[in-house]
């Protein structure tokens, strides 16, 4: 607008610039610390304890019969120094449970069947090979970099979770890290996705609503 010959224009990005600005210090700090942490093969047994009883609250897996229909969970296969799940995976097989592990196409994740043949990603990330699954999945656990107990997650920027989260609308989503990841405030935007439960080393618990 013109005011007394004098031209203003108002910035409508300050707000945006400032959530951007904020995810990518909480990246940067959240990596530091999860790299400098310690005791992960005990943290390791807890988180897949507490995430066992979780989704047996809400898939009833130990109560599983031959015969009956058996549950999807969709894994991710950890990398670097985010919170483990080799053993949730062993767990989740040994009950019966069907899963899926995520797989990067272009910009789209897939589901495909945990099996024993993989392949790496151009960022070193297993990947499992075979044809992806379309069906439906009953819960998704989903990596992190940190998350809030109003269910905001702080991811890696790439979007792929959030895709993946909108096209399995029904399925159960499960923030999977260790405790000190959880924040009082995650910065968001309106297209990121929220998760319903948080799973960590020391906790299990639903997300305020």
């Amino acid at each position: 607008r013109n005011t007394n010959k004098l031209r203003f224009v108002e910035d409508t990005s300050t707000a945006q610039t400032s959530v951007a600005e904020r995810k990518k210090a909480m990246r940067r700090r959240m990596k530091e610390r999860r790299a400098d942490n310690e005791n992960r093969d005990v943290k390791e047994t807890l988180l897949t304890e507490n995430c066992l009883a979780l989704l047996n609250s809400l898939l009833q897996i130990s109560k599983l019969n031959k015969g009956q229909e058996q549950p999807s969970c969709f894994v991710y296969l950890s990398f670097s120094s985010e919170a483990p799940t080799d053993k949730l995976i062993e767990n989740l097989l040994s009950a019966g449970v069907r899963v899926y592990c995520p797989r990067v196409e272009g910009k789209q994740m897939q589901a495909v069947a945990y099996g024993e043949d993989f392949s790496l990603s151009a960022y070193g990330i297993r990947e499992p090979l075979g044809e992806p699954f379309e069906g439906e999945i009953d819960a998704v656990i989903v990596p992190l970099l940190a998350v809030d107990t109003q269910g905001n997650r702080l991811g890696y920027g790439g979007g792929y979770y959030d895709g993946f989260l909108r096209k399995h609308t029904q399925a159960k989503r499960i923030a999977y890290c260790f405790d000190f990841q959880v924040e009082t405030q995650v910065p968001a935007e309106e297209w990121d996705e929220k998760m319903q439960y948080i799973v960590t080393d020391k906790r299990g618990l639903q997300v305020e609503k």
